[in-house]
């Protein structure tokens, strides 16, 4: 029996619990001009994803692109419950996802003094028919005051919503070879504009993709959300000392995977991820089943 899809904003409860302070609107930032590209999601100290599509767009408005040098441009994510504000330092991603891992640093002293929690998340996509739940930030807009020639004071004008449906079908590969290219899962649930980037969550309350397409019109209750998985590759530069990970060392580079097996971030199930060499030569990634056949 299907179930009928559910959008709505987050009660005073939702948004306060402690999960929701883990996904934030982010936000680019030149001079005076700011929009707010979509969701983020804190996942580990120092460490938080997005749709890799979302980075790109909010780029795009200021005129750049990946491959840019000399970007001026700053990438904040803010804690709306708490006031706590980090900025992007570093951006990292892989041609076989939709997801980009950033390396955040606090730039406010609420961030300062403020923990990031390993979130839980799994290797593992939803099954079909399991109910999952988005967190996301959709038609988030911001208003920029300029108090004095020091102090600038933004307005936020934001609805936290959630949206919660069942899975219909997950791709291990892709979905198509242009638009959906990289293992997610389809779900009857509304993923509205903003949300792009959002969690997901499964039944576990573990992170298990993030949004990455809505649909529109008669097919608006038929969305996507990109698999956590392929994110295991990629290499993320470390920023921060570890002192619960002391064989980590700040200034290198370690793939998402590597950050997983020193406990900095909680990738349940990593044991299961697998590298390999394609026939090209290119790096590839593959996630195994509890019975070991890679899909």
């Amino acid at each position: 029996m299907s179930q009928v899809s559910m959008i709505r904003p987050t009660t005073i409860d939702e948004f306060l619990h402690p999960i929701s302070g883990c996904v934030t609107p982010l936000i680019g930032f030149s001079g005076e001009r700011a929009v707010v590209g979509g969701t983020a999601v804190l996942i580990a100290p120092g460490v938080a994803i997005t749709a890799a599509h979302v980075l790109e767009e909010i780029l795009a408005q200021f005129g750049y692109n990946q491959n840019s040098k000399d970007v001026a441009l700053d990438i904040y994510l803010t804690q709306l419950n708490s006031g706590a504000s980090w900025y992007v330092c570093g951006s990292h991603t892989w041609v076989g996802t939709d997801i980009s891992v950033l390396n955040i640093k606090p730039r406010n002293e609420v961030a300062q003094r403020t923990s990031i929690h390993r979130l839980p998340i799994s290797v593992d996509p939803p099954d079909v028919g399991a109910t999952v739940t988005a967190l996301g930030y959709p038609g988030t807009k911001l208003a920029i005051h300029r108090n004095d020639n020091e102090m600038l004071k933004m307005c936020f004008e934001v609805t936290p919503t959630l949206s919660s449906g069942v899975v219909t079908d997950v791709h291990a590969d892709y979905r198509d070879r242009v638009n959906i290219r990289f293992p997610c899962f389809a779900v009857n649930a509304e993923f509205s504009a903003g949300m792009s980037g959002g969690a997901v969550f499964n039944s576990d309350k573990e992170l298990c993709g993030l949004v990455c397409a809505g649909g529109e019109g008669a097919l608006k209750d038929h969305s996507y959300a990109v698999s956590i998985w392929p994110t295991s590759i990629i290499p993320v530069m470390l920023h921060e000392a570890y002192s619960s990970a002391p064989d980590a060392m700040v200034g290198k580079s370690y793939k998402l995977l590597e950050l997983a097996r020193l406990g900095i971030v909680d990738l349940r199930g990593h044991e299961r991820i697998e590298f390999f060499t394609h026939e090209n030569g290119s790096d590839g990634v593959r996630r195994h089943h509890t019975s070991s056949k890679p899909t």
